[in-house]
């Protein structure tokens, strides 16, 4: 099965091993064709009354629907947008415009930057103030802090569903819970757990939840649930005529990426065919071959077995800089990420000041792939 899988991914078609999955997946050969049939076929904008243009209407309210079911949301709650970082600053702005000098964001060291930013920014034009949380020394988010981080004046607590840099999960319907138990709304980055596993914002109780659809196997468009009270209750920052109607679509600025939306369609139809427990299973023999494996002069930061985790690992070799691992790997056909990959947090936490080397597998990568790497990392 996987060898077959793996034929469906034009990007797997060479000697090299790609385990830059966390930076960006490959994306199957049928989201390639879907774009590019919208753009034969169907390349105009919503509005009119010809076919084409009937046909990019019908695209987005699809799209709508798909991305509803993935995220275990209502499609009136759904919309897109450039990238998760543009949805989460233009959200953040709607979000924050009527909270009052003194109102309280917390945030954890666990966030990627474009989790951590748009707040900084709200508060700064706001006066609000920004309440850090950090991490157990295994990297999980210390719940702990985080019940005493929440305050009556907690109006978000932003948080991601996994960390992008070590991959450690957060415990999602508990700091939910937490967020709610203050009146505060629960906001999370779902951006780099989105190929890894299902999120259901209905059943989690999540508030917001943003991601990319690049992450998981589709082109570069965002995709966000936020609940419609909120959605209603919301004023974006929007043009006049797009400031009414759809509550989603209301926080849409502009013109959608049509074609976008028809590899997202592809990509969530690659997932559904696929499942999740493939994917899941798959996943987990990787990471439990990597970790048996792993050199003893390698030294990894994050938790140190598969629960928990994603496949996602940070590394660092005593006395060798992460941008000259990465280079070395890729010498021998390995492509990996170096650098603190947007995530300051967590990487200042570990007293990693030039970062990590992050390696990280997607179900499309096989145990001989790993092989490789590990004969990689014993010969570095």
């Amino acid at each position: 099965m996987l060898a077959d899988l793996r034929r469906r991914f034009p990007g797997l078609n060479s000697d090299v091993v790609r385990l830059d999955g966390p930076s960006g997946a490959q994306a199957p050969q049928s989201v390639l064709d879907a774009m590019a049939d919208h753009l034969r076929r169907h390349n105009a904008n919503r509005g009119g009354a010809h076919p084409a243009s009937l046909a990019s209407e019908r695209l987005v309210t699809q799209a709508r629907r798909r991305t509803a079911a993935f995220l275990g949301a209502d499609p009136d709650e759904v919309g897109f947008g450039l990238n998760a970082t543009a949805i989460n600053f233009h959200l953040s702005r709607s979000a924050t415009r009527d909270l009052l000098p003194g109102d309280e964001i917390v945030v954890t060291r666990l966030d990627h930057e474009a989790n951590l930013a748009p707040w900084a920014e709200a508060a700064a034009d706001r006066g609000l103030k920004i309440r850090t949380v950090g991490v157990e020394p295994d990297t999980r988010l210390d719940m702990a802090a985080l019940e005493r981080a929440i305050t009556g004046r907690t109006r978000i607590v932003a948080f991601p569903w996994a960390n992008n840099a070590v991959g450690t999960l957060v415990d999602v319907p508990e700091v939910v819970r937490l967020a709610h138990a203050a009146g505060a709304i629960a906001w999370a980055d779902a951006t780099h757990y989105l190929p890894h596993g299902p999120v259901d914002a209905s059943a989690t109780g999540a508030d917001v939840v943003i991601g990319s659809a690049y992450k998981f196997f589709g082109p570069h468009v965002g995709v966000f649930y936020a609940r419609r009270r909120l959605l209603e209750r919301w004023r974006p920052y929007q043009i006049g005529h797009a400031a009414h109607g759809h509550p989603a679509a209301r926080f849409e600025p502009g013109t959608p990426p049509f074609e976008s939306l028809a590899g997202l369609i592809a990509a969530l139809d690659y997932l559904d065919d696929l499942g999740w427990r493939f994917v899941q299973e798959q996943e987990q023999a990787l990471a439990r071959r990597f970790l048996d494996g792993l050199p003893r002069r390698w030294r990894l930061h994050g938790l140190p077995d598969v629960p928990g985790r994603t496949a996602t690992f940070a590394l660092t070799l005593p006395g060798a800089d992460p941008h000259d691992l990465a280079k070395a790997l890729a010498d021998r056909g390995i492509a990996a990420g170096s650098g603190d990959f947007h995530a300051p947090g967590i990487m200042n936490h570990l007293g990693l000041t030039e970062g990590a080397l992050r390696v990280g597998f997607l179900h499309y990568n096989t145990l001989d792939e790993v092989e490789r790497l590990l004969r990689a990392l014993d010969q570095i």
